[in-house]
């Protein structure tokens, strides 16, 4: 409802749902969100939504630096906030590693704005066990050796 207060928080909700569900459907594109799209209180939203689109972990992890008390400041955004990283740095992960058969841990951990090679290996994981990637990673030298792919991961 246009009047109400909470319309705003309702909004960034609505962004991190779908940016969580990692949808590619930019909720700033329904008429009902668009006149909001510039306001101040959702402008960041709106970059990091822009930024989760495109795939730009550098430009997504600056604008949560910068927004932090904005956006740390709401307690659903904040308990929800490392699951929507391993949602990002995943997408971004798949995207890296794609082109490649075998690649180093540390390669990808550069690519994924420096985060922990630890973490790295996780979100693997992670992506092996669900099917989402078809290889093994060589934990002493470091490196993912993927397969070949048989369609693994087409979803």
């Amino acid at each position: 409802e246009a009047g109400d207060p909470a319309r705003l928080r309702c909004l960034k909700y609505l962004v991190m749902a779908t940016m969580l569900h990692a949808s590619s459907i930019n909720p700033f594109d329904s008429q009902e969100a668009r006149p909001y799209r510039n306001d101040p209180e959702i402008m960041a939203m709106t970059n990091l939504v822009q930024a989760f689109h495109n795939n730009e972990i550098e430009k997504f992890e600056r604008i949560l630096q910068r927004n932090e008390g904005q956006i740390m400041d709401d307690e659903f955004i904040r308990e929800h906030l490392a699951d929507l990283l391993r949602t990002i740095r995943t997408q971004v992960l798949r995207k890296i590693i794609a082109p490649y058969k075998r690649i180093t841990l540390t390669a990808i951990s550069t690519k994924l704005n420096g985060i922990p090679v630890d973490d790295v290996e996780n979100l693997l994981v992670a992506l092996i066990l669900d099917g989402k990637l078809d290889g093994r990673i060589d934990q002493v030298s470091g490196i993912l050796d993927k397969t070949v792919d048989h369609g693994v991961g087409a979803n």
